[in-house]
């Protein structure tokens, strides 16, 4: 069964599971930015919250905001439900960016869009495709300039893919045990 509840707040090694992201996030990044539509603050996460730019669910809807909120050419986005994430991994990624618009890791189980690097001219092609409901980041790849990231050593964590999310309690159950 899915997880039924907010994914964000839900304790995670004895804080809300997006504090547990925020901090790995802080070590890397100068300026955080959450987006959400259903918070206005969270504990443990010393960042502004801003709403989704439109009440449409997705992916690329969050993605968008934070482009659309953006002081910076890259915004690198992540889940905050991915408690794997490495430091190392995400330095990775953003390290691959050559003025691409796009930076994402693929695996075996296809592109991560929640753990990738946007450049904000993504934007108008975004915007376009939300109005039309396609709302896949994939979608986008035939108009703008991609690098895809293949499978590395540094996309596991403990055994695990740093891009697992939680989805089920017990999801939340295996990598409380699997972190320690």
């Amino acid at each position: 069964m899915r997880m039924g509840r907010d994914k964000t707040t839900m304790i995670f090694r004895g804080k809300p599971l997006i504090a547990y992201v925020y901090e790995i996030l802080r070590e890397i990044f100068p300026k955080i930015v959450v987006i959400s539509s259903h918070h206005t603050a969270i504990e443990g996460v010393e960042a502004p919250i801003l709403k989704d730019f439109l009440p449409k669910k997705g992916s690329m809807i969050g993605i968008a905001s934070a482009l659309l909120s953006a002081t910076t050419d890259y915004v690198f986005v992540v889940g905050c439900d991915m408690p794997f994430i490495r430091k190392e991994t995400i330095t990775y990624i953003v390290d691959q960016a050559r003025g691409e618009d796009i930076v994402i890791p693929q695996t075996d189980a296809g592109y991560e869009p929640l753990h990738a690097l946007y450049n904000r001219s993504c934007l108008p092609h975004m915007l376009r495709a939300i109005d039309f409901d396609r709302i896949k980041v994939s979608a986008l790849f035939s108009s703008l300039s991609v690098k895809v990231v293949r499978e590395d050593a540094l996309f596991m964590k403990n055994g695990v893919s740093t891009f697992t999310n939680i989805n089920t309690e017990e999801d939340l159950a295996l990598a409380e045990s699997l972190i320690g």
